[in-house]
């Protein structure tokens, strides 16, 4: 099973646990919550790591928007697809209002599901603690960096 599929079902980007959190990031920050249009966004933003490796290719992590993008696209026209492809930066488009939510919602994700996460897909030794402090510091700092890219820095920088 490819990594972003194991994640998308049982890892970090878990298509009920992720938007959920992501929801709960969504009101906190912009004390409202979504439109129906912005909800169906929250909860297909993610589905384009199924069938990539998002892990071990950047490439591939960098391409994860464009399925939620066009399926947004279908059913909203223009606005859904700028919302869902503005919660990364990899896609090149303006940050839409789900960005922060979406890098948020690792923050106030319960550490439960964060250590089941690295029993999923094996994160490795430390590098959760030490990323969730990373994503916070990122945070206060506007989110300069995605948390993919705080992670790849981390492991990646171990590695050496």
């Amino acid at each position: 099973m490819r990594e972003g599929t194991k994640s998308y079902l049982f890892g970090c980007h878990n298509f009920l646990m992720h938007p959920l959190l992501v929801l709960v990031a969504w009101i906190k920050l912009n004390r409202s919550f979504p439109s129906f249009y912005e909800f169906v966004c929250i909860m297909i933003h993610d589905v384009g790591h199924v069938g990539k490796n998002y892990l071990s290719d950047v490439k591939e992590k960098h391409k994860h928007w464009e399925l939620g993008a066009m399926l947004a696209q279908k059913l909203f026209g223009y606005k859904g697809y700028l919302m869902v492809a503005g919660h990364t930066m990899q896609s090149g488009h303006k940050r839409s209002k789900l960005y922060l939510p979406d890098k948020y919602s690792w923050i106030i994700a319960p550490l439960w599901w964060l250590r089941l996460n690295d029993k999923v897909e094996n994160f490795g030794d430390r590098v959760l603690e030490e990323w969730l402090e990373k994503i916070r510091e990122n945070f206060n700092k506007g989110c300069p960096k995605g948390n993919h890219q705080l992670f790849l820095e981390l492991r990646d920088g171990r590695k050496k």
